[in-house]
């Protein structure tokens, strides 16, 4: 379970942006607290808000992880894109999932399509939207990423738990 909620998180946070641990580390105590992730968790979170809204609905949330497994921007999600995006924290998440069932006509790469219906039962996003109210409001954003990111539960993300998530350097 928690390998799903490290995978989710980090893929719900989609950064574009390449950042070390020491950027976010603040006050240079070598861990993250929840202030300090959020404060530079923000960024992914606007990506993910594709309508600039103030809210991450199911629609934009799984086209957002879409986009992201799609490495080579074709429109499709290979099988090597697939399994490059599982082993990053993001893909924790989709672990459960088999690609060749979600390849429904066995093509080889998962259309848009196929993705959407494939993902209609994954709980990713209704993890993330704590209140249940069909969106991810920038609160749920940051609370459940850093909790997917703090593997050992002490409320901090340390050094070794930031650079095993692989978020920033794959998404």
């Amino acid at each position: 379970m928690k390998a799903f909620l490290f995978m989710s998180c980090f893929f719900l946070s989609g950064f574009a942006f390449s950042q070390d641990f020491d950027s976010f580390d603040s006050d240079m105590d070598g861990k993250l607290n929840q202030a300090e992730f959020s404060e530079r968790n923000n960024q992914g979170y606007q990506n993910w808000d594709v309508n600039s809204d103030g809210s991450i609905d199911d629609v934009e949330f799984w086209d957002r992880t879409y986009y992201n497994l799609d490495q080579n921007r074709d429109d499709f999600v290979d099988e090597s894109e697939w399994n490059e995006g599982v082993e990053t924290g993001v893909g924790e998440s989709l672990i459960e999932e088999d690609y060749t069932a979600l390849d429904i006509n066995q093509d080889g790469r998962l259309d848009s399509n196929e993705w959407n219906d494939g993902m209609s039962d994954n709980t990713w996003f209704d993890r993330y939207d704590e209140n249940a109210d069909g969106f991810i409001d920038n609160e749920e954003w940051n609370i459940s990423t850093f909790g997917d990111w703090d593997v050992n539960d002490d409320n901090f993300v340390d050094e070794n738990e930031f650079n095993d998530f692989d978020a920033f350097d794959t998404w």
